[in-house]
Formats: structure tokens, C-alpha cells, sequence
């Protein structure tokens, strides 16, 4: 008993700290004295920052019986939510990824918003307003649990200038598989003729970026239910001993030694790497950096399809949140035109709203952030379970092995399958989509 007494006096202590020195303070609003306060948590970089202060700001004006904390978490997001949520002592709304979105729903600490959702006089019908993917990403057992607000898919940047550098000339919108890796291979060279590649076709994408690949071969990770691992047969493993080649046996993307003096994301700065997949939010840190660089569609897989992957982010309300109807006034306007275009502006993600697509393109950037929009057309959501972070570790590991070259894609993929269906990863409950 008193072992249970120091435990629980330690994370009384623990939350203390989270409430104390997780957030950080908004700076004061023009809003009328009897404002209510509702604290709004969200992650990201110094142009995200500066977007939701953005939002708060015409949200206040417009509604200045409401004031808006922003609680910014910019590391550790997760763990932390986690935390708050379980000492019922969440934010009203919270930003959350549909990653870990059912892990959260399942234990009934988010709102159920599917009444105020669907009500005749809701300013936006989020079915039909908002890009197709976006809704059913944040449904638990048939219920609607958070506001899809903005998102992104991934394609292929490319650097330009090396590119130009190398003679080899731009991929196109209608590039195939095989073509992709004849281009990665005439941008592979040694430059001086030390017998060492100086530069590579491709930044090795993770697991999750070359999901447009495996989609691509035909195979999925998980069944159309989400409730059965799917990834097996000769599909997964002609698309697993591709992973595999572009590293050790096209030599197109550089090894463990070879980026073991600078990061991969500098190597695609500094024109030693010709491309590499990202979503809109890439783009920022490029663009910050003066890179001469654009973007390509996913190539066109085996099966005469393109895909490519979609990840959308959420508004969440706290279901113990004393002031709901207000948080619900602050999520409707994050969604609204308005809003969107303050989002669009930022241009990190792509709006969820269709009408504020425009706001999202800037034909002064210099590169086709254009495509983004288009490829939403042919996108697919990633497969998620409430066991997201257990699927994920496993995947983490077993695809480690297998581009450090240790196991081959016939023994990743049977132990991918073995540990899925011991570790229980799944299914979803009955009634989610």
C-alpha cells in the first residue's frame, strides 16, 4: 500500500511538471472580460507557430467572448498528450495525428462530435467539403471523434541544379518504376574516380514513404478491414527485395557508411542526393535554404497504377472539457475558408476544405506545389490500428535488418507476418472503417 502511495504521489508529481513546463503561454488577445478561456495544444516548427497564432487571431476577433490558449508542445508530443489525457487533464482541443487517433478514441477520453458533425446548421458538410480521404480518418466504431483540419500526401522532390549538373534530364509526370531506377542510376557517380560513389539517385525512403511502391507491386500491410495482416504471397516479397535492391544491389541509395559522416537531408541540400519523397512540409526547410528544386508524381507501378500515401491531422476535443460549445466554435473556424486559407498560406499542409485548395498554390515559389492537390486524386490512407505503436516498432525493426542486409525479404516478410498476428496488432473494432 505504500508502494502504491509513492507511485501515485510521483505521477501527481510528473503531471505537475507536464502542466507546468509543457505549454507555453500566448501572448494577451484584444477579447471582452468575461471571456472563456479554452487551452488549445499543437506541435510543429516556427511556421506552424506563427500559423495558429494566425488562426487564434481571427478566431478572437470574430468570436471575442472566446480566448484561446496556445499550448505549444514541440517535442515528445505524443508522450505527453498521453499523459495529460490519462490525468484527465487534457487541453479542450488538441492536434492529433491519425496515427495514433484509435489508440486514443478507444479508451473514450476524446468527444463524440458526430451529433454537431451531422446537425442540419453545421457550416461545413465534412463528407462533402472536405477531401475524401480526410473524414474517415478520424470515424471510431462508427462515430466521429475528431475534425480533420489539414494533411499531405507524399510525391518526389528533386534537386534541380544536380539534375542540370549531372545531364540528366527531369523525371516526368508519366515515369514508371523501372524508369525511376534508371534515373537514380545516372545520377549515381564517382565523381573523382576514388572508387567511392560522391553521389545518389535516392534518399532510401523509411517504411512508411515508400509505401507508394508496395502499393504499387499490388500488396497492402493490412487487409481492407483492417483486421488481418495482408502483407504476404509473391507481391510483398517482389516489393520487399525491391526496397532491398535500391540499396544493395541498384547501389542507388547510399549505405550506413556512406552517410555516416553527414545527414541525409543535408546530402539532398548539397547535391550528393538527386531525390528524395516528402510531403508539402518538405518543402519548407528547402525553400528556407535557397534550393533549386521541384517535384514529380509517384511513378507508375507494375500494375499500370500510381498510389501514394495520405496522412491527415486532427482537431480533438477533450471529453471532460467544461467548455465545449466554445471549443467547437474554435474547431469549426479552423475548418472554415477563413481558417483554411491561413493554413493554405502556410503552405506546410494541404487544406482540408476543397474550396481553399487555391490558397495552398503560389505560382511564385517556383516549384509545382500544384501536384500535391492533383495526387489526392489516387492517394491512399496508410493502414492503422489501435496498436499503431507496436505495429510501427515491429516494422522499424524487421525493415532495419533488411536494408542493413541481414535478413532477407523472404525472412522479413514471414517475420513480419508472424510477429503482426502474435503481437495482436489488430483488428480494429467492428464498426470502424
Amino acid at each position: 500500500m505504500q508502494e502504491m502511495s509513492t507511485k501515485l504521489i510521483f505521477l501527481g508529481c510528473v503531471v505537475s511538471v507536464v502542466l507546468l513546463s509543457f505549454f507555453y503561454p500566448t501572448p494577451p488577445q484584444s477579447t471582452t472580460s468575461d471571456a472563456v478561456t479554452i487551452s488549445f495544444s499543437f506541435w510543429g516548427s516556427y511556421e506552424e507557430w506563427n500559423m495558429w497564432r494566425d488562426i487564434v487571431a481571427a478566431f478572437e476577433a470574430k468570436n471575442p467572448d472566446v480566448r484561446v490558449k496556445l499550448n505549444y508542445i514541440p517535442s515528445g508530443y505524443d508522450d505527453k498528450i498521453r499523459l495529460l489525457l490519462a490525468a484527465n487533464s487534457a487541453p479542450d482541443v488538441m492536434m492529433i495525428q491519425d496515427e495514433p487517433f484509435p489508440g486514443y478514441a478507444r479508451y473514450g477520453k476524446f468527444a463524440d462530435l458526430t451529433d454537431w458533425a451531422y446537425a442540419p446548421d453545421a457550416p461545413v458538410d465534412w463528407k462533402r467539403d472536405f477531401w475524401p480521404t480526410a473524414p474517415e480518418s478520424f470515424v471510431y466504431n462508427g462515430r466521429v471523434f475528431g475534425m480533420p483540419v489539414f494533411g499531405g500526401n507524399i510525391l518526389v522532390f528533386y534537386n534541380r541544379k544536380m539534375f542540370q549538373d549531372l545531364g540528366v534530364d527531369p523525371p516526368s509526370d508519366d515515369w514508371t518504376f523501372d524508369e525511376f531506377v534508371e534515373k537514380a542510376q545516372a545520377l549515381t557517380r564517382d565523381l573523382n574516380g576514388d572508387g567511392r560513389r560522391d553521389t545518389f539517385g535516392i534518399m532510401l525512403p523509411h517504411w512508411l514513404y515508400f509505401m507508394p511502391w508496395t502499393l504499387g507491386f499490388g500488396v497492402n500491410y493490412l487487409n481492407d478491414a483492417r483486421t488481418d495482416w495482408a502483407f504476404s504471397g509473391p507481391d510483398a516479397l517482389t516489393a520487399t527485395q525491391f526496397y532491398q535492391d535500391l540499396r544493395h544491389k541498384f547501389h542507388v541509395a547510399p549505405s550506413i557508411q556512406e552517410i555516416a559522416t553527414e545527414q541525409e537531408g543535408a546530402m539532398f541540400m548539397t547535391g550528393r542526393i538527386a531525390m528524395q519523397v516528402g510531403g508539402p512540409w518538405t518543402s519548407l526547410p528547402l525553400k528556407t535554404a535557397g534550393l533549386d528544386f521541384d517535384v514529380v508524381h509517384m511513378p507508375v507501378g507494375p500494375m499500370g497504377k500510381r498510389f501514394t500515401r495520405v496522412t491527415w491531422d486532427s482537431l480533438c476535443m477533450f471529453s471532460k472539457s467544461p467548455h465545449k460549445k466554445e471549443a467547437w466554435r474554435f474547431m469549426m473556424f479552423c475548418v472554415s475558408y477563413e481558417g483554411q486559407a491561413i493554413v493554405g498560406k502556410c503552405a506546410r499542409s494541404i487544406p482540408v476544405l476543397i474550396a481553399a485548395k487555391d490558397t495552398f498554390i503560389n505560382p511564385d515559389n517556383g516549384w509545382d506545389e500544384e501536384k500535391f492537390i492533383a495526387a489526392l486524386d489516387y492517394a491512399v490512407l496508410q493502414p492503422i490500428t489501435y496498436q499503431w505503436d507496436k505495429m510501427r516498432q515491429i516494422m522499424d525493426a524487421r525493415y532495419e535488418q533488411l536494408l542493413l542486409n541481414k535478413k532477407t525479404p523472404e525472412e522479413t516478410v514471414e517475420a513480419l507476418a508472424n510477429e503482426m498476428r502474435t503481437e495482436r496488432v489488430f483488428p480494429i473494432p467492428e464498426g470502424s472503417p
